[in-house]
């Protein structure tokens, strides 16, 4: 992944060289929501909302997360942040590795870090404030938000009390992990790898001159299986999401102009620069130029349109089309 996190609002909170340990804060507008393809890795991931409302996907299914809520996503799981209901919405992303929490210990590894990794009934766990005093879920809410502001304060010797409070919040982890829970069925296990299969292949190939066909022979389906399921599962098409990928691995170069866009489409997989720019404006509802504009703050209006009004936007245009298309057709074949 480059520098490019999610949109315009996101600033790293942890050193840039530091890789064990990431700490995001993000305050995104609505429209900046939907445009992220799955990320997934070896890294344990928190999002803990402060303010407004955030749908994120795990896999296949869909998590809704309020202010004052928290969701940890197992590492080897994927995830992207589909929507929000309100204007604005700010929020923290936590990304920790298992090696930094065991610091070398072993005991530590194998006894609270590699079970949960490992567990694949644990894709992921929500935390809601409760009502009582001191719960698990309390004192993981309050141990997450405290890394965060102290990464964000970076005062005096900030990394030790910084993994404190994670060691803090992964004790609460750990014992909810612990507790009994309803089993996972082996169909839904067999999806989520399934689905994760499909958008891991087209993510790590998708700056490729990729077809159906070479998609469903690479995750052993047939193409019809692949475009059901896929569409079933992350409501748009395996060429849509192929598209998204490659923007997404676009804007780094689109941001910090360190190339033409003739050679930014045919390095992230596209024709042509006018193909590019058409695809981006299709995902982004604005020309690559105005979104670095206001990327960069030389424009106060953000271009962006949200998922419902691209949505509109296509029916219009396929309404146009069609109209246009009739006029040239008998009315007795209308």
């Amino acid at each position: 992944m480059g520098k490019y996190f999610i949109g315009k609002g996101v600033q790293l909170l942890t050193e840039e060289t530091e890789n064990k340990i990431r700490i995001y804060k993000l305050g995104l507008l609505q429209p900046e929501f939907g445009h992220m393809p799955c990320i997934s890795g070896n890294a344990f991931t928190f999002l803990l909302a402060e303010e407004g409302e955030i749908q994120c996907q795990i896999n296949q299914e869909k998590v809704d997360l309020e202010a004052g809520e928290a969701l940890f996503i197992n590492a080897e799981q994927s995830y992207r942040l589909v929507r929000s209901e309100k204007e604005s919405s700010s929020f923290y992303i936590i990304e920790v590795a298992g090696e930094y929490l065991a610091a070398g210990d072993e005991s530590l590894q194998n006894k609270y870090i590699s079970p949960v990794a490992e567990a694949e009934a644990f894709a992921y766990c929500r935390f809601m404030p409760s009502a009582e005093e001191d719960t698990d879920e309390d004192i993981l809410l309050q141990a997450l938000l405290a890394a965060a502001q102290t990464a964000e304060g970076r005062d005096m010797a900030y990394e030790l009390d910084m993994k404190s409070w994670l060691f803090t919040a992964w004790g609460s982890l750990y014992k909810k992990f612990a507790q009994p829970r309803p089993e996972c069925k082996n169909a839904v296990i067999r999806e989520r790898l399934k689905l994760n299969r499909m958008t891991g292949y087209l993510t790590e190939h998708c700056n490729e001159k990729l077809t159906l066909s070479a998609m469903a022979e690479a995750c052993q389906v047939s193409t019809g299986d692949f475009c059901r399921f896929f569409k079933k599962h992350m409501e748009m098409t395996p060429f849509e999401y192929l598209q998204k990928c490659r923007i997404w691995n676009s804007m780094d170069a689109v941001l910090d102009k360190t190339a033409s866009m003739g050679d930014i489409a045919v390095e992230n997989g596209f024709a042509g620069a006018s193909y590019f720019s058409e695809t981006f404006r299709k995902e982004m509802g604005c020309s690559p130029a105005d979104y670095r504009k206001w990327y960069r703050c030389l424009s106060d209006e953000c271009p962006i349109i949200t998922r419902e009004n691209k949505e509109e936007s296509a029916k219009v245009s396929k309404r146009d089309k069609k109209g246009k298309s009739d006029k040239n057709v008998p009315s007795y074949l209308l």
